[in-house]
């Protein structure tokens, strides 16, 4: 498990960027803690390296959302 601090760090993305990302829904923690604090597991660092992979290729935030959470969304 990966602190907010941890995955920001690993990812060179924001804390801010983080808690935004689970504002919208984009990226939820795998886990919070009783003080608050948010955890990220193995499968939320994939989920953010593809939604860096979408960024970067000029996606905007929804977009990736949909993308990511379709039914038909295949990893491969």
């Amino acid at each position: 498990m990966y602190t907010v601090k941890q995955l920001s760090e690993l990812a060179g993305v924001s804390i801010r960027t983080l808690h935004h990302y689970d504002e919208i829904e984009l990226l939820r923690p795998s886990k919070v803690g009783a003080n608050g604090y948010r955890y990220y597991d193995d499968a939320a660092v994939l989920r953010l390296q593809q939604i860096l992979f979408y960024r970067e290729i000029g996606l905007e935030l929804l977009q990736i959302k949909e993308i990511l959470d379709s039914p038909d969304f295949d990893l491969l």
